[in-house]
């Protein structure tokens, strides 16, 4: 299938989500014009939308905070689906509890210029919900101001005002349920509102400015109209800049209010020129007259309808900068996760597979260091061709206009080991040999193609909840891979240079050896035991003090730090953390072999990995 081809059923499913469910098979029909295979493809996508809906997998991206937590969404089926708040799950590479679980829902338009419409319906309903409440606000001002200021006994005016706030509050009743509304519908209330406000302006205008000419005192009725000015301008400002809408759509709605009250007056001229008399006496007058008064009144409205157009204009594009940067090839950005060796990783879903995704980026402008950019690069090749279920999937690839690489990895479900910790302290000893031989196979995988991780640690080992299992052991950033010593490859760091975490690091990383093998990584691993064991690593302190312990003082025996670590599985840590190179394991092979016959191994399984998690 072409991109032209996948751009077109991109267009028709967003757009279709925007739609009534009742009216939306008609609406396919049409739009499809008679291709049937696009009917049946945007018809699949939206059956799976739906089923995802029914699974309670997909909700609302966070597009606005204020917006999203009180809107709903329409299944093809036609009934509502609340937004449901995410359950306390860890996100991949940190971030806490209350943020960190992901439920997508497709709401991208492909094209050129990517604008979401459920957003759109979304904004614009929540806009348009507070919208008439300000109407409110302002129709009440001055309906007191005219009773206790004016002592106005017109009672039709009264009567109109009364009517508008029972419309505009009807509008916020409706606004605020959840009856679905179209984006044309939300447009047409908004133009609706905004009539009915230009409407009372222009009748209050007339009545008034009529009353005080008949009673032959126009400086009242030039005050009203002064008056009527102030209002229509407010009217303008908010308009125009609040409700989000192009400039040629601005255009169209404060364009014709800004000659409102002069239309009006020169109705009123024409209707009752005996009584309006005085406005063509004034007329020719040089000083004060109605001339200079009122064009200069016009003349400010036009300055605030340009600004508003304008205003309009620049607001639009923001937004839609906005929306593009938070959108990556075929990926849109829900929020960030946390932050890496070589970049910051956060929530994506893919625009068509509605698949959620992690995805890591680094921008060019904020990397000083031409060579980060090349481990990064480095580091999706290398992960890449890696394919072991325990190793972190990598999806795609790609690189932005401005210069931005990303790589899009398979969103983990679950806590990192380092979290594990932290929320219960040290692990029972079979849970950590369950965890830990699954690391030794993905790091066999990598040491048979010649890669070394150097920065195995517990917050880039992941206990993940993956295909209906519980505890999948994921291995995860491979920013500092490089290839062994042994194979001949473009060395992306300076002799000397050390790269790594000092609690986790072996001796010979933390003296900056260039020529480390796959037995630097067994060190890292024998780390990380001691800290799900003990709840602490080997050595404690900052980084130089860390780094010249891992390479000169004896390791405390973890059975001296906490109770009931069996001693065949302490002997296998102690000689993973081997100051020696070749007193350690020689392989993760071996090492997976050695806690596969730790006694422990039994006392943790599948069953009650599973029973944890759900005592979570």
């Amino acid at each position: 299938m072409t991109p032209e081809r996948w751009r077109r059923i991109g267009e028709l499913f967003a757009m279709a989500l925007g739609i009534n469910p009742v009216e939306r098979e008609a609406w396919l029909r049409e739009a499809c014009r008679g291709d049937k295979s696009l009917e049946a493809e945007v018809a699949r996508l939206l059956g799976q939308d739906e089923m995802a809906d029914g699974d309670r997998f997909l909700a609302s991206p966070e597009l606005s905070d204020q917006v999203l937590d009180q809107t709903e969404c329409w299944t093809s089926r036609g009934r509502r689906r609340p937004r449901s708040e995410p359950e306390p799950i860890d996100p991949l590479l940190g971030g806490s509890a209350a943020d960190s679980d992901f439920s997508p829902k497709s709401v991208i338009a492909a094209g050129s210029r990517p604008q979401l419409i459920s957003e759109s319906v979304s904004v614009v309903r929540a806009r348009l919900r507070e919208l008439p409440m300000i109407y409110i606000s302002i129709v009440a001002m001055a309906a007191c101001w005219s009773y206790f200021i004016l002592r106005s006994d017109d009672n039709a005016i009264y009567y109109i005002n009364a009517s508008i706030v029972a419309c505009l509050a009807g509008v916020v009743i409706l606004l605020s349920s959840r009856w679905p509304i179209s984006l044309a519908h939300l447009k047409a209330l908004e133009l609706g509102m905004i009539a009915i406000l230009a409407a009372r302006v222009a009748i209050v205008e007339y009545r008034l400015v009529l009353k005080f000419s008949l009673r032959h005192e126009p400086v009242m009725a030039q005050l009203t109209v002064k008056n009527i000015v102030l209002v229509t301008a407010v009217l303008i400002v908010i308009h125009g800049l609040y409700v989000p809408k192009t400039w040629r759509r601005a255009a169209v709605v404060v364009g014709p209010l800004a000659l409102l009250p002069f239309a009006t007056l020169w109705v009123l001229f024409l209707r009752h020129p005996d009584a309006m008399s005085w406005l063509k006496q004034r007329w020719g007058e040089r000083r004060n007259s109605s001339l200079s008064l009122f064009t200069f009144d016009a003349m400010i409205l036009l300055i605030l309808a340009l600004g508003s157009v304008f205003g309009a204009r620049a607001i639009s594009r923001l937004r839609r900068q906005v929306a593009e940067a938070r959108e990556l090839g075929q990926y849109r950005l829900q929020r960030k996760l946390g932050a890496g060796g070589m970049g910051e990783v956060y929530l994506a879903e893919h625009q068509l597979l509605k698949r959620p995704c992690a995805l890591k980026l680094i921008r060019a402008s904020s990397v000083e260091d031409p060579t980060t950019l090349a481990r990064f690069e480095r580091e999706v090749r290398l992960t890449a061709t890696l394919s072991h279920p325990n190793t972190v999937e990598i999806y795609d690839y790609g690189r932005t206009e401005d210069g931005t690489d990303y790589y899009v990895m398979e969103y983990l479900r679950g806590l990192s080991l380092e979290d594990l910790v932290r929320r219960g302290g040290a692990l029972p000893p079979g849970r950590v040999v369950y965890l830990l031989r699954q690391v030794c196979l993905a790091l066999r995988e990598a040491h048979a193609a010649g890669l070394i991780h150097r920065d195995i640690k517990p917050s880039n080992i992941f206990a993940a909840r993956r295909g209906g299992l519980d505890d999948v052991a994921k291995l995860l950033d491979f920013g500092l891979v490089r290839p062994a010593p042994t194979l001949q490859s473009t060395q992306l760091s300076e002799e000397g240079q050390i790269l790594g975490t000092p609690a986790f690091m072996s001796p010979e990383q933390a003296m900056g050896r260039r020529e480390i093998d796959e037995r630097s990584d067994i060190y890292s691993l024998g780390a990380v035991a001691y800290y799900l064991l003990t709840g602490r690593p080997p050595f404690e302190g900052n980084g130089i003090k860390v780094m010249i312990a891992h390479t000169r003082d004896p390791v405390v025996a973890p059975s001296l730090i906490r109770d009931g670590i069996p001693p065949d599985l302490e002997r296998v840590v102690l000689r993973c953390l081997a100051k020696d190179v070749a007193n350690r394991f020689a392989n993760a092979e071996s090492l997976e072999r050695a806690l596969g016959e730790c006694g422990c191994v039994a006392d943790w399984d599948r069953d009650r990995a599973a029973q944890w998690w759900q005592d979570l």
